[in-house]
């Protein structure tokens, strides 16, 4: 996003997430953070949505944009405190929701 990183740098940071369901995207541009701005709120400050996590809950469908996530943390983001980036906190809601299959 700064225009330091480079593809095999996203690669190397899917070690943190290698978990089979999770995705990782990397487009070399801002899309996927333009993308999004709205599910995650950050519309209504015009901020791109980069250092932010998304997590979905089972059943969750996409269509031709990117639903609201079940849950979302960020990182230096106009985004409530609560959900600034905890580790713990992060791990906890997701196994809290990858046991709801």
């Amino acid at each position: 996003m700064l225009e330091k990183e480079k593809e095999e740098d996203a690669q190397a940071a899917t070690a943190f997430l290698p978990d089979p369901r999770t995705r990782h995207f990397w487009t070399g541009t801002q899309t996927l953070a333009e993308a999004f701005e709205k599910p995650t709120g950050l519309d209504r400050v015009h901020v791109l949505a980069w250092d932010t996590y998304l997590v979905y809950g089972p059943g969750i469908r996409w269509g031709t944009e990117p639903p609201a996530p079940t849950y979302v943390m960020h990182f230096n983001k106009p985004l409530p405190d609560d959900r600034r980036l905890n580790g713990e906190k992060l791990r906890e809601n997701v196994r809290r929701l990858l046991a709801q299959k």
